[in-house]
């Protein structure tokens, strides 16, 4: 997995190119001037910057050789979409490592990444400093955040695992970051420099589950208008992260225990088979040992899997980390919408820390998110927060005679803000009429007018 900063005023490519390297497991940010990519350079240096010849405020001729001067060590892709062979020549004279003319077929771009960053040294950790500066570039490198003793556990297990070419299978709740862990697995591995493929079992039919994990040729079903090479193939000498894989069909499972035996892929409709070599992290919100008691996994896939199994403990068991993670999700989304959101306030974060969060670090960041969204000075303040959190705090500090109520009236809210106030898909949700929705919000002394914005305050219940 890489750091890769897109510099390019077309909005709809930079999102486009940010979504296809995300899927390929990188770090992608996006900026729309020379300016602008010139700070991030700098206060977060990228190794690798996609650059449009005609950014706003100078020319990427300007970036390359602000980068060169800098000494920053990135690699430079430029990109145009009236480009010549004249100005690829000069790109590559500035020291560009490639050069892409656009429209960019999503294939291309990958392949293109991949090469340069390939070419690039893989990131090494430095431990001269002894073992508190090394703990501290093994979160930089992992982006794993927390101080609490079953982080730190984590941690440490994590970098002798990456170590190793064994199978993992990581277990944890929703939301608790086990994709991160992959990654981080990812990062301290010797296969760092190689691609990183996360895809969730859960998100494909059998049939293009097959297909998306293995390949297949063209015509071999349907819709297959042309071969496609597969995730394993695709990611020789990589990482695979196969996200619940306990949604898996029976059937899928055996094919995916001949792989992990065999290392050999032959896709759909083919009848030759290719060897890859291919790290692969599992991951799971179930038990699988219940899982494989009931029938729904095999056992000896199961076995295959296991070789090391890493569990993320919840949230609610390490409330140390609220602090950390919070300040964490602040900067990031405080940058990426432009404001200047520095700090929570205190009754705000003594809110978070005695929340349970049930949706753990996902449920987090989004309330995080929607903070930095709503707030409109320098702190978030607790009516920034979502109103979950306002209401089970009721319940907390002795509304006792009203509980059931505020439990009910809590969870209409969240459901509502979900689905982004759609009171049709909420009642869907709730399994009630909408009619009954709207007596329920009356009820509870919501706007009923239609409005999708949330009450901005919880209002008394009087006894």
């Amino acid at each position: 997995m890489a750091r890769i900063l897109i510099v390019d005023g077309e909005e709809a490519f930079a999102r486009s190119a940010a979504s296809t390297l995300h899927l390929q497991g990188h770090e992608v940010a996006s900026c729309r001037t020379l300016d602008e990519a010139q700070r991030a350079c700098v206060s977060s240096p990228p190794q690798l910057v996609l650059v449009d010849l005609r950014i706003e405020g100078g020319g990427a001729f300007e970036l390359l050789d602000r980068i060169r001067n800098a000494r920053l060590g990135c690699g430079v892709i430029v990109t145009t979409s009236a480009g010549s062979i004249e100005s690829a020549v000069e790109a590559i004279q500035r020291g560009a490592v490639n050069y892409l003319r656009k429209p960019i077929e999503s294939t291309d771009l990958v392949a293109v990444v991949s090469e340069a960053l390939s070419k690039a040294p893989a990131p090494q950790i430095e431990r001269h400093h002894g073992v508190a500066s090394a703990q501290e570039d093994l979160r930089a490198l992992t982006g794993i955040v927390g101080s609490s003793q079953a982080m730190e556990n984590l941690l440490r297990l994590v970098e002798k695992v990456a170590g190793t070419d064994s199978s993992v299978l990581i277990t944890g709740e929703t939301g608790v970051g086990k994709e991160l862990i992959g990654r981080a697995i990812h990062r301290l591995s010797r296969r760092a420099d190689r691609v990183f493929c996360a895809v969730n079992s859960a998100a494909f039919p059998e049939t293009l589950l097959e297909s998306e994990l293995f390949g297949h040729r063209r015509g071999a079903f349907t819709g297959a208008t042309g071969n496609k090479k597969g995730l394993f193939e695709f990611a020789h000498e990589g990482t695979v992260f196969l996200d619940e894989v306990a949604e898996m069909p029976l059937s899928m499972q055996v094919k995916l225990l001949r792989f992990l035996q065999t290392g050999e892929v032959r896709p759909v409709g083919d009848e030759t088979t290719r060897y890859v070599d291919v790290r692969l992290v599992a991951a799971t919100n179930k038990t699988l040992e219940r899982e494989v008691a009931i029938g729904n996994f095999r056992e000896d896939l199961y076995y295959r899997l296991a070789v090391i199994p890493i569990h993320v403990p919840p949230l609610r068991e390490r409330p140390e980390d609220i602090r950390a993670l919070s300040s964490h999700f602040l900067r990031r989304f405080s940058q990426r919408a432009g404001k200047s959101v520095s700090a929570i306030a205190e009754d705000a974060m003594e809110l978070l820390v005695g929340y349970a969060w049930p949706g753990n670090v996902r449920q987090l960041e989004n309330s995080i998110e929607r903070g930095v969204a709503l707030c409109q000075g320098t702190q978030i303040q607790v009516e920034d927060l979502p109103v979950r959190l306002k209401e089970e705090s009721l319940v907390r500090e002795g509304e006792t005679i009203h509980s059931l109520q505020v439990m009910e009236r809590s969870h209409i809210l969240s459901t509502l803000e979900q689905v982004n106030w759609n009171r049709k898909r909420a009642a869907a949700l709730l399994q009630i009429s909408t009619t009954t929705l709207w007596r329920r919000l009356k009820e509870f002394g919501i706007e009923t007018d239609g409005s999708r914005r949330p009450p901005t305050s919880v209002p008394s219940l009087s006894r």
